[in-house]
């Protein structure tokens, strides 16, 4: 059993280890710069178990007031909402789609969730690190931000990136970024880059 899932025509491409996805004119581009990259991609949202850290998967959710949530609902609901029912059912599979049935407050709702990409809806996938933009009306080279849907904008760091960056500078400067999140502007690159690399 899979759970549910998004389907974007997004670019995800592998960098250094650390998966991402890219949107906006340009976004091919910058994924083609790399070895593994595709579209469109599917995405699916999990919570950690609170003890173990393994990625569980709703596939359902019921509060104590016997509201039921299905399918994304339930992600969302959880998401917005669990920390208020601890005791409250949670219902999924796990990466390796065995079902389980979990209360809440077995789940560590105090992290944001974790994003999961493939290229087809028959797979789990891998976690994502970080989402870009590329925009081509900005003053900066590279910038906390970006036009994700609420669910990935929620989940992990998204920025939007100049389309005049696109190439290898493009990597360095998102390889720098997703660890200590920044406005880059053009007149700094060279400064930023320096510091990075000592």
């Amino acid at each position: 059993m899979f759970p549910p899932h998004e389907e974007f025509p997004f670019h995800f491409f592998r960098l250094n280890g650390l998966n991402y996805l890219a949107r906006g004119e340009g976004a091919a581009d910058l994924a083609a710069l790399t070895d593994s990259h595709f579209t469109p991609v599917f995405v699916r949202y999990a919570f950690l178990q609170f003890n173990t850290l393994r990625p569980f998967f709703p596939t359902m959710a019921a509060d104590d007031r016997g509201g039921l949530y299905r399918g994304l609902d339930a992600f969302d609901w959880i998401a917005e909402s669990g920390m208020l029912f601890p005791r409250s059912d949670a219902m999924g599979v796990w990466s390796d789609g065995s079902e389980d049935q979990l209360f809440l407050k077995e789940l560590d709702l105090a992290v944001s969730p974790m994003i999961y990409i493939s290229s087809s809806a028959d797979r789990f996938g891998d976690r994502l690190a970080a989402a870009v933009e590329i925009v081509t009306d900005a003053a900066f080279a590279i910038a906390p931000a970006g036009g994700f849907p609420n669910r990935i904008a929620t989940s992990v760091p998204t920025f939007q990136m100049h389309r005049d960056l696109i190439g290898i500078l493009a990597l360095q400067l998102l390889t720098q970024v997703v660890v200590h999140p920044r406005t880059i502007t053009f007149d700094h690159i060279n400064d930023f880059l320096s510091a990075a690399e000592n």
